[in-house]
């Protein structure tokens, strides 16, 4: 099903260099125009809308997408131009399949990279199944290490929706890759794999988490939903020698069954569909351990798996500190800090983890 709705623009209310915001007279009343995909609206044009996810209710927080400006007697090119000097297509075979230049392409300066053997070296790779932990573990970072995020793209494909990722990329120290059929990123790649390399060989003292962008899909069931991916992000990082780092996903607050204490989007994808020796940081103390005491039962037979306990007393300071330094109010699912705060530790436990763990092998190598 694709439903969609002529409207017209009523006002401008942001522009940045991927994207245009829109307030419209029907749909949703607003809408986002990616500015590489269809030429640019002012008011009192006429657009195309997608209105497909707001009707069911899903995903794009509200928005429509803009899907062409209907043409007047004088057309507007796109203002968003970049040189036709790549060859890789994203969103291929789609009405708007367009070339990006992939930086393993041959015609790519970084092309010789991309020729050697992947070692990651014992190096540690964060894992994060929810577009929100990205900021979050940014944040926690922040002054410590750069970070680069490698985008999967089992979710939304164009980065430039992320108000998160709008920010990040004007963050020094921050670095994003889009892989697959994603796209927008400061770099773009292939695959995860590629992405792992590229970050390796080019930030060699960067963390490095693996996460998607907005719009997980989910469907009540074992493995019908986008987290399952951890797994093939997790066994890569083992297979080129590094070690991943999962983020657990916890809650407090979420009424589905399946996502109270220790989600079963990181239980099921460790448990049995990750081969690569993997650490697991969990929150500990009189508030997250009743929490997570059956969770953790489910995973305490697995050789592969090494769990990390990190004193609650430790992460609450780091995450006062992180709203604080946030320029605007961090969620997941809809959630801030105060209303499901053991989301947030899981988050801040496997940043504390990695720290440490990084100082230890930085510590060794010297």
């Amino acid at each position: 099903m694709l439903l969609e709705e002529q409207v017209q623009v009523l006002e401008v209310t942001e522009v940045s260099r991927e994207v245009i915001h829109l307030k419209t007279s029907g749909g949703a009343g607003r809408a986002i125009l990616y500015r590489r995909l269809c030429r640019d609206a002012s008011v009192g044009d006429w657009v195309i809308v997608n209105t497909t996810a707001v009707y069911l209710h899903l995903g794009t927080g509200g928005w429509d997408i803009v899907r062409t400006v209907l043409p007047e007697n004088e057309v507007n090119e796109t203002s968003l131009k970049e040189k036709p000097d790549g060859h890789i297509m994203k969103l291929r075979y789609l009405g708007d399949q367009h070339s990006v230049l992939a930086l393993e392409a041959p015609e790519s300066d970084e092309h010789g990279l991309f020729k050697n053997r992947l070692s990651l070296k014992n190096k540690h790779v964060l894992i994060g199944e929810l577009h929100s932990m990205l900021i979050i573990v940014w944040v926690l970072l922040s002054s410590k290490k750069p970070l680069v995020a490698v985008i999967s793209d089992e979710a939304s494909l164009p980065l430039p929706v992320s108000r998160n990722l709008e920010y990040l990329h004007h963050q020094p120290g921050f670095y994003s890759l889009t892989s697959g059929q994603a796209f927008g990123g400061k770099g773009e790649v292939i695959n995860v794999a590629t992405g792992l390399q590229y970050a390796a060989e080019k930030f060699p003292d960067a963390a490095v988490m693996v996460t998607l962008g907005p719009g997980a899909a989910g469907t009540g069931t074992t493995y019908g939903y986008s987290g399952l991916a951890q797994a093939e992000w997790a066994n890569l990082t083992g297979s080129f020698g590094g070690t991943p780092v999962w983020i657990p996903r916890l809650s407090d607050a979420d009424k589905r069954k399946r996502h109270q204490g220790i989600s079963h989007h990181t239980v099921t994808p460790l448990t049995e569909l990750t081969y690569a020796k993997s650490v697991l940081p969990l929150p500990s103390g009189t508030y997250s351990d009743p929490l997570l005491k059956v969770g953790e039962g489910k995973l305490s037979n697995y050789p592969h798996i090494r769990m990390e306990k990190i004193a609650e007393e430790k992460l609450w300071p780091k995450l006062d500190a992180v709203q604080k330094m946030s320029p605007f109010p961090l969620t997941s699912m809809g959630r801030t800090m105060d209303k499901d705060p053991l989301f947030f530790l899981g988050v801040a436990a496997a940043v504390h983890w990695y720290l440490e763990a990084e100082l230890l092998h930085h510590s060794a190598n010297v």
